[in-house]
């Protein structure tokens, strides 16, 4: 069975199949029970009265029931660590009853395991519970608590999986573990990065994991990833948003109620039961789209990983920024740098060579020869004194050293040394939304799927396409697909996107 079909099978197991393993999982947090009222007792913002009686009294079986007709078929309830002895023992017979309810609803039940207890005592409340699986929160960085873990569980016959949550893509990368968990960013808008809102190279300051997931993904293969992150509470867009934000990579957020949310749904609010199933509907929605993040990555700009590097942070940074800038891009592993990896481009950032090997070096001036631009740091050697960065030409292309590796810089500079066309796709007038795009093989089809992160929903969004492409179609969730008018110019295309609330996804074919 292929990526995209275990994908799209999947939803059809929520629908009334138990899920069957961690490819088939779409998880929601599901916290409560006297362990989660004293752990949260402990924030610096505890929850108020309402809220902590809904923590208190949310193993009750009726709560199964908000899960009617929900794509979600994965549970993760608190199941150990960080309360006394006293309320560990009151904590495991409300987890035991609850999966065994959760079973029969064909539901898989996962148990969230804070610092406090050994690995020993863990595992031995896993299987007495029946857990499916557990989920490490705060551990990060200790790789060995899950060995133990595991070694313990499997000395008890159970098959229970381990999903660390890691709090950086590389040591999550890295797993073996069947799930890839990493601690993402509330995706959402901040402070004006630049004084332009209107053209391809300004807007907002842009919270995404977009970035984040197509990094995890390099390595992953083709193993789940899972986001975590908390969502503000007050509106229904931030809940969207972190279920398309995920998706649209083909990862998936562990969806997370605020306690507010929860305490309404729990008592039958009309608005907050609508919020709910306006959530199952997206997530259904990318169900049944699931090729989408499957086709092979659409850009001409390649940034080079060096997933081996002992310190992948300026890396990330590198690929957070450029795709804050609306510029999409594709990811080349240093191990897998070669001439047919550069098909296509336009430009390649390589400051992740540091510094490149003789091959590698001549690979990339050959690349900029025939009209390519490299961009690199001062291991590419004889960097600039008095400026930022340099530029050399090398036959008919460029190469850009610069003084030092700064990828804010890099990232604005792109649209100085790139014009309009060479970016393959640009958008204008979108200030909140960023852009992911793939291709099929014969790339007689480009799927660009936009993310709006502000609550405001997105107008007139103007998109420009190298290519005269013959027809476009749009995808919202909630509405039938749309064909939008094209206007054709010399060897570009351009399309209006009336109206984007939170995602929307263009479809481009010859």
């Amino acid at each position: 069975m292929t990526g995209v079909r275990r994908l799209l099978f999947s939803f059809a197991l929520a629908a009334g199949l138990r899920a069957a393993g961690p490819d088939t999982w779409i998880p929601a947090r599901w916290e409560g029970g006297p362990l989660e009222v004293a752990r949260r007792a402990r924030d610096k913002a505890p929850p108020d009265p309402a809220a902590r009686e809904t923590i208190a009294r949310w193993y009750d079986p009726s709560t199964l029931a908000l899960l009617d007709g929900m794509p979600v078929n994965c549970l993760v309830l608190t199941s150990s660590g960080g309360g006394d002895a006293k309320t560990e023992e009151q904590q495991q017979p409300l987890v035991k009853e609850y999966t065994r309810k959760a079973h029969e609803r064909r539901l898989a039940v996962l148990g969230s395991v804070y610092p406090g207890s050994g690995p020993d005592t863990v595992a031995s409340s896993a299987a007495d519970a029946g857990l499916d699986g557990l989920v490490l929160e705060g551990f990060a960085g200790a790789p060995g608590f899950a060995a133990q873990l595991t070694k313990e569980l499997r000395s008890r016959n159970s098959a229970a999986v381990v999903i660390p949550v890691e709090s950086s893509l590389r040591p999550a990368a890295k797993t073996a573990l069947p799930v890839l968990a990493v601690e993402g960013a509330s995706p959402g808008t901040g402070k004006l990065a630049d004084g332009v809102t209107a053209s391809a190279s300004g807007g907002l300051w842009v919270d995404s994991n977009l970035w984040l997931v197509r990094s995890v993904r390099l390595s992953a293969g083709t193993r789940p990833v899972w986001l975590t992150h908390r969502v503000s509470a007050g509106t229904p867009a931030p809940y969207l948003r972190s279920i398309a934000d995920a998706a649209a990579m083909g990862a998936r957020w562990m969806i997370a109620l605020d306690d507010d949310l929860r305490r309404r749904l729990r008592s039958g609010d009309v608005q907050a039961a609508a919020l709910w199933r306006s959530m199952g509907d997206l997530v259904t929605f990318f169900g049944q789209h699931a090729e989408w993040p499957a086709l092979a990555p659409f850009g001409a700009v390649g940034i080079v990983v060096d997933t081996a590097a002992p310190n992948p942070a300026g890396s990330e940074e590198f690929q957070n920024l450029v795709a804050r800038r609306r510029i999409v891009y594709r990811l080349i592993d240093r191990s897998r740098l070669d001439a047919p990896s550069l098909d296509g481009l336009r430009a390649v950032l390589a400051f992740d060579l540091a510094p490149p090997a003789e091959a590698e070096r001549k690979l990339l001036r050959d690349f900029a020869a025939q009209g390519g631009l490299v961009l690199g740091g001062p291991a590419w050697g004889d960097p600039p004194k008095d400026q930022s960065y340099a530029v050399r030409s090398v036959g008919e292309g460029e190469i850009a050293v610069y003084k030092e590796d700064n990828p804010q810089s890099v990232a604005q500079d792109l649209n100085d040394l790139l014009t309009t066309p060479d970016f393959g796709v640009s958008f204008f007038n979108a200030p909140s939304v960023l852009p992911c795009a793939g291709t099929d093989t014969a790339g007689d089809r480009l799927v660009i799927q936009l993310v709006n992160y502000a609550d405001a929903p997105a107008e007139s969004l103007t998109v420009w396409a190298t290519r005269r492409w013959k027809a476009a179609h749009l995808y919202l969730p909630g509405s039938a697909p749309a064909d939008l008018p094209l206007k054709r110019s010399g060897g570009r295309t351009e399309i209006v996107i009336p109206r984007l609330p939170v995602y929307a996804a263009l479809v481009l074919e010859q």
